[in-house]
């Protein structure tokens, strides 16, 4: 036997000379050595595209999983969307009402919180219209989910599985397979408190501003008793004259630079300290009768009025009708004869006659007795013709100081003229304070019950395919022919696949990016008048579901302070604050806005939840 090797003819001692040779390789090993390499590589190829094509199954499952998902994620997200859209009209609304209702607690807003109302109500209004046709909606896409699910899935499969080269089927399942009804609340308390709200808007607008005229007349008395006592340093006041005429120390004479941190305690009680003290130190200026029986009868007044000015009073909480009483100290002679100095056996009779003072030297004769001024006058005694003392002597010491602006009693009496104006005006003010807050708790009660009817007027659905959707996959791919090299293999062959997915949350995307587009136009003409604080709130409460009843408080307390809710009643803040308060106490369960989304999912643990004929399947293979 002969072979030629690279050209030369050579002949075999050995049966393995067909292949090897020292001087080179063979013709006939190289040709075997590229059949075998063909073999490998055509099987190998073949076994790549198989598997290939095993992979694409797989994805086409997946795909058609994911495809009936996305559709129950899309349903979810309807159902978030409706829920929310609610809920932020519901609240929206029934703050509009708290707030229009703090707003007409304010005399300077009380148009606007009419309008407030009044865009709070068409809002719950058009809240139940929507809540009805979102229920008779969604109930609709619930019924025909499955049948969307499988539309969606078989035309994934039937797209996909054209790219593989062969005839694909496959069948999806939604677990569970049916959903549950789905139902809204009626509202009812929310139109409750709008009607509550609106009915009582007069009564709370005129009650508060019957508060607020009567608190800025209580302010204007207090303002004015305020300089007479010790505002108007610069002049004639009663810190200045007890600080000038009779040096009191600042202990018992303190000056107050700002009414919002005085009262009319303040004056009375300089005044019970300036008598005792002009009493103990009253002396005359000479030695004159005159003089000395002037300086005896200022003593005698100083000591009346020490003991009347004691007996005043000034109370004043700021929540019940001040108790203030400045007694009147005389200012003349007929009023001089309305008191106890006129009454009184205080003055030395001698030969005859009334004395202003015990040394009178008229009296040094022997003092006979006490005689009062109102004898006198009944012609029981006479006119001492030294001191000249009767009743109209005594009625100029009072006179003197009460009538010009330079003298102490003038100032008391302005503040004693304020107090009576103060307290007069404060009998106005709080029972119309009292009438306004006692109408305004009632809607703000209303709102209250409202509020916590929301809690069972929420959209929440439980719709085919919650758990996850199954998807089972067949494939037969086309006849191509034999394999080269691979005797009896085909090309690829027939496969199966199985997957499943279920919905996760996506944090970044929010349901209720565009909810307001086109809101005042839906909501109709009564917002117009409210649009931008309405819309302004609306969008709050949207952007702050997250932090639930503080991102609402918050939303209702920037549009408050956009408000001019100041006034000498306090009570658009009592409102502002009250309306918070029960917004802060509401509890409520801020609405999900996140977007579910489908991923691939392990088809034990979604199978495991179903009943169809896949999820069977697939227990039993995982069982096996």
């Amino acid at each position: 036997m002969s072979i030629a090797i690279f050209g030369k003819k050579a002949s075999c001692r050995y049966a393995t000379d067909a292949f090897r040779r020292r001087d080179g390789f063979t013709t006939f090993g190289a040709a075997c050595a590229i059949l075998v390499s063909c073999a490998l590589a055509f099987c190998c190829v073949w076994v790549a595209r198989s598997q290939s094509r095993a992979a694409g199954v797989q994805a086409v499952a997946d795909a058609a999983a994911l495809a009936a998902e996305n559709e129950v994620a899309e349903f979810v997200i309807a159902v978030r969307a409706a829920d929310a859209t609610l809920l932020s009209m519901s609240l929206t609304g029934l703050s509009l009402l708290g707030v229009g209702t703090a707003c007409c607690c304010a005399p300077p807003t009380a148009a606007a919180g009419k309008a407030l109302m009044e865009a709070g109500r068409n809002i719950l209004v058009k809240r139940d219209d929507v809540a009805h046709a979102a229920e008779k909606t969604l109930s609709a896409a619930q019924d025909s989910l499955p049948a969307i699910a499988q539309v969606q899935a078989q035309a994934v499969i039937q797209e996909n599985g054209s790219t593989l080269g062969g005839h694909t089927v496959g069948y999806i399942e939604l677990v569970p397979e049916k959903g549950e009804p789905i139902s809204v609340g009626d509202c009812a308390a929310s139109q409750e408190a709008a009607d509550a709200a609106q009915d009582r808007s007069d009564e709370i607008t005129t009650a508060a501003q019957e508060a607020q005229a009567a608190r800025e007349d209580a302010q204007e008395a207090l303002e004015r008793g305020f300089f007479h006592d010790c505002g108007n340093v610069s002049g004639y006041c009663m810190y200045e004259r007890a600080d000038t005429v009779a040096g009191m120390p600042s202990k018992s004479n303190p000056l107050f630079h700002s009414v919002n941190t005085w009262s009319f305690d303040v004056a009375l009680k300089r005044a019970q300290a300036y008598y005792p003290h002009r009493a103990a130190h009253e002396a005359p200026e000479n030695e004159s009768v005159e003089e000395c029986a002037r300086s005896a009868l200022r003593k005698n007044f100083y000591e009346f009025a020490s003991e009347e000015v004691a007996k005043g009073r000034a109370i004043d909480d700021g929540s019940s009708v001040p108790d203030i009483v400045f007694p009147l100290l005389p200012s003349n002679t007929s009023e001089m004869k309305e008191t106890t100095l006129y009454t009184d056996k205080a003055y030395p009779v001698a030969g005859g006659c009334l004395h202003a003072w015990d040394g009178c030297p008229a009296a040094q004769g022997g003092i006979e007795g006490r005689g009062s001024l109102a004898d006198q006058d009944a012609g029981s005694y006479g006119v001492c013709a030294v001191c000249s003392f009767d009743a109209v002597a005594l009625g100029k010491v009072a006179a003197a100081s009460s009538s010009i602006e330079n003298g102490f009693e003038y100032h008391y009496r302005k503040v004693a003229d304020a107090a009576d104006d103060y307290v007069a005006a404060m009998q106005r003010a709080l029972p119309a304070e009292s009438a306004a807050k006692e109408a305004a708790q009632g809607v703000f009660a209303r709102i209250g019950d409202a509020l916590s009817e929301l809690k069972s007027c929420r959209i929440e659905a439980y719709p085919p395919g919650r758990f996850g959707s199954l998807a089972a996959i067949a494939f037969d791919a086309q006849d191509e022919g034999s394999v080269p090299f691979v005797p009896g293999a085909r090309d690829v062959g027939s496969f199966a696949a199985v997957s499943s997915a279920v919905l996760a949350e996506d944090s970044e995307e929010n349901v209720l990016s565009s909810l307001l587009d086109g809101a005042a136009e839906d909501i109709g003409p009564p917002l117009s008048d409210a649009a931008p604080a309405v819309l302004s709130l609306w969008g709050v409460l949207i952007e702050t579901y997250s932090s639930g009843t503080e991102g609402l408080a918050d939303g209702v307390r920037d549009l408050f302070d956009s408000m001019p809710l100041v006034g000498s009643s306090g009570l658009g803040s009592w409102a502002s604050e009250s309306f918070l308060d029960l917004l802060e106490s509401a509890g409520l369960e801020p609405a999900n806005t996140e977007a579910p989304k489908p991923f691939v999912a392990n088809t034990e643990h979604v199978a495991a939840r179903g009943e169809g004929p896949v999820a069977s399947a697939i227990v039993a293979l995982k069982g096996s």
